[in-house]
């Protein structure tokens, strides 16, 4: 066959749990063994179960022959799709000379819960005060089990439990969002939450499913360090819809019957990092059995005000272990790992020892000559785990609920001379995949690419994070935005932006303002700063240049005519004159915050006529024709005016003739007609 549809995604996700829109979307790649080939119609069945796909036999949606070469983002036009559902699909194409190709291997996709009142289970906590709570419920199941979802949230962080076994290999999950409008001016906010098969975790009768709960974004033990706590407590919601062979259903869900006791994690931050006494074990708390009568019960509490929103991104996982590759010996009793490559996520202890032995570990990127840690560039991120061992043979343990940015560990307290089987490094985040690659005959130019790629692959936290050795972990919109096409040429990434151009769209005010920060884990962020608010038009026309997704547009269109509408109430004779500028411009001995050769309003001006021309490009794809020519024309004048405040004809040089001065407007299109080459 000359090609053939392989690598079927739904919502650029493969078989996803969760699915929370009315119409998903539908992609795939073609492999071919002819040159020249092109896909020149599709044929796209969903059914209700596999016995009906595979008799070809469309119950849920038949699109019939499609005359298109459309492979990605095809959208469902089929029946209603209810909650819970699980659907099958697949698809063939027709190739240039109309020779259809077998139908595809089969895909699935299923539905989360679609309405506010399909969730039966109530938000719980435990009392104040407990870092890492614990929480339990255990239930009797009689019949045969045909199918199990979970549905569950748990703020900041959890780990679900059933039946002694961890659900998944997800960590640090949910992703981070705005969970709760705290300000006086309208604003949205979402809570994510997380969908399981747990068909193979249940049995015929007793049952338990745990909870351990870590404070991530939302609340803290005490005084957070690079945030501002959303909630007093973490919170949790749990809903386990079960399905039995006869047909019957029932459902498992949070409320005040569950019990919660504290753990073992006795403190617990994103940044300062995590304390865990291993004597404090309940051994068994997440079986069928345990004694609980010790236990208080969960109390319910407030929810957080955002709409509880299906996560569909990759989640974040340990995508790699890492060994160490040399220890030092700075002082007596002090070990320092050197793992050779800086990465996020924390260090995995194993060791034996007496009961009580605490063991601390401290991050940081670098090391001064003597091999003592460099923890300079921290920045008030404490970035220190400890372990109190309980003295029973080796012990393995890594925090749940912390993050690090590091290369080198600093271990003290250990019982014994370690060696480089004590420690392992775990890199963690977010699972998104690559999408191209790099090599090349220059040695420098390919180490300069790697080292690129991994300071991408240690941002993607749920959100693109900043500076993970730092407190400064927040998703700011300039770094990102700056370089989206970077990102987009060498990870996929679609649905990680779709998630992050909501929360800008979540924390975007009325009068079309939005903060440099999103999510708002800082408040008080809607600097002046033109160029990076640019980051919300930017991805959004990066998403359909490169993934032809045209919902992106039509979600986001309002979003950024606002922003634009905004920047120009900044505008004076078409000039922004505030922002931060050329942000750490690199000069002779070190970078400036703030840059010294080119001036601040080129900048923000430069940005402010890209997101018009931007905005007027997207109004004619969406058939908005006023809006186009409306916003098409304030781009020429920005550009005229740009020209006239800052082009010295006689030099054919921008401002000052720095870099920046010169390659923006290259790069924006925005240099006169026949001057370019000047």
């Amino acid at each position: 066959m000359a090609i053939m549809p392989v690598n079927l995604r739904c919502e650029y996700l493969k078989n996803p749990l969760g699915l929370d829109m009315a119409q998903p979307r539908f992609s795939w790649t073609l492999e071919g063994s002819e040159r020249a080939e092109y896909q020149r119609a599709y044929q796209i069945l969903v059914a209700s179960n596999r016995e009906k796909l595979d008799q070809n036999n469309g119950d849920k949606w038949d699109s019939g022959k499609v005359i298109s070469d459309q492979s990605v983002n095809v959208a469902y036009k089929g029946r209603a799709l209810a909650s819970g559902e699980r659907c099958y699909w697949k698809v063939r194409v027709w190739d240039k000379n109309d020779r259809p190709s077998p139908y595809s291997n089969v895909a699935t996709f299923e539905m989360g819960l679609l309405k506010e009142s399909d969730w039966k289970g109530k938000w719980i906590g435990a009392k104040k005060g407990i870092s890492s709570p614990l929480f339990r419920k255990e239930f009797k199941l009689g019949k045969e089990i045909k199918r199990a979802r979970a549905y569950i949230s748990g703020l900041g962080y959890y780990e679900l439990y059933i039946n002694g076994k961890k659900v998944g290999d997800h960590v640090l999950d949910p992703g981070t969002t705005y969970y709760n409008n705290d300000q006086p001016f309208k604003l949205h906010s979402r809570v994510l939450y997380v969908s399981y098969d747990v068909t193979d975790y249940l049995k015929t009768g007793q049952n338990a499913v745990g909870v351990m709960l870590g404070n991530g974004w939302y609340s803290s033990d005490g005084e957070p360090i690079g945030r501002q706590p959303y909630g007093d407590r973490p919170k949790l919601i749990v809903q386990m819809n079960i399905e039995f062979t006869d047909g019957e259903n029932v459902s498992i869900v949070t409320d005040d019957t569950w019990k919660t006791s504290s753990g073992p994690i006795i403190a617990n931050d994103i940044c300062k990092g995590e304390t865990y006494d291993a004597r404090l074990e309940k051994l068994g708390w997440d079986t069928p059995g345990y004694d609980d009568s010790n236990w208080d019960e969960a109390k319910i509490v407030e929810a957080p005000n955002g709409v509880l929103t299906s996560q569909l991104i990759p989640p974040i996982k340990v995508m790699k272990i890492i060994k160490p590759v040399r220890i030092m010996q700075p002082e007596e009793n002090v070990y320092v790992y050197d793992f050779g490559q800086n990465f996020t996520g924390w260090a995995k202890l194993r060791l034996s020892g007496p009961r009580g032995t605490k063991v601390t570990l401290r991050y940081a990127g670098r090391v001064y000559e003597d091999y003592k840690l460099d923890r300079r560039n921290n920045l008030n991120a404490e970035q220190t785990d400890t372990y109190i061992l309980k003295g029973e043979g080796t012990e393995v343990w890594e925090p749940r609920f912390t993050l690090h940015g590091f290369r080198y560990v600093e271990v003290t307290g250990f019982p014994g001379t370690p060696t480089l089987e004590n420690l392992e490094g775990c890199f963690v985040r977010s699972a998104v995949e690559t999408s191209g690659s790099f090599t090349c005959s220059n040695s420098l130019l390919n180490q300069i690419h790697h080292n690129v790629c991994w300071t991408f692959m240690s941002s993607f936290q749920s959100i693109p994070q900043d500076a993970a050795e730092r407190c400064e972990r927040v998703g700011w919109l300039g770094d990102p935005g700056f370089v989206a096409e970077d990102y987009i040429y060498n990870f996929d990434t679609a649905s990680f932006w779709t998630k992050w151009l909501n929360d800008i769209k979540d924390s975007q005010k009325s009068d079309g303002d939005v903060p440099v920060v999103s999510p708002l884990h800082w408040r008080d962020i809607y600097s002046e700063m033109p160029a990076w608010k640019s980051s919300y038009p930017l991805f959004v026309w990066y998403l359909y240049q490169y993934y032809e997704d045209v919902r992106v547009l039509e979600e986001h269109y309002t979003g950024i005519k606002k922003l634009v509408d905004f920047l120009s109430t900044k505008a004076n004779n078409y000039i922004i004159s505030c922002g931060l500028g050329d942000h750490m411009e690199p000069q002779v001995d070190y970078s400036s915050f703030r840059p010294k050769h080119t001036p601040v309003p080129l900048t923000s001006t430069a940005y402010y006529y890209y997101d018009a021309w931007i905005l007027s490009q997207v109004a004619e794809i969406l058939g908005k024709t006023e809006d186009a020519k409306y916003y098409s024309d304030l781009a020429k004048n920005i550009k005229d005016a740009f020209n006239r405040e800052f082009f010295n004809e006689s030099t054919n040089q921008y401002a000052t003739g720095s870099q920046t001065s010169n390659a923006l407007p290259l790069y924006l299109n925005m240099v006169p007609k026949g001057k370019e080459e000047a």
